[in-house]
């Protein structure tokens, strides 16, 4: 698993704060790195500089 990812291409991700909040739609420019936190089979539990979580594709990721 790697440590960090960094978008491909911008992208726009979806974070919810809490359960029952509503999903909010986040663009993320190309280059964008996040820390990994877990892998699954095709994509990853990423956080932001923010402390905000996304999981994103793997399809969208690269290492880094």
């Amino acid at each position: 698993m790697p440590d960090t990812i960094k978008l491909k291409a911008t992208t726009t991700l979806k974070h919810q704060p809490n359960l029952g909040e509503e999903v909010e739609e986040i663009q993320f420019e190309a280059g964008q790195p996040f820390a990994v936190l877990k892998e699954w089979e095709t994509s990853y539990l990423a956080k932001d500089d923010d402390g905000k979580l996304f999981n994103v594709k793997k399809e969208l990721a690269e290492e880094s």
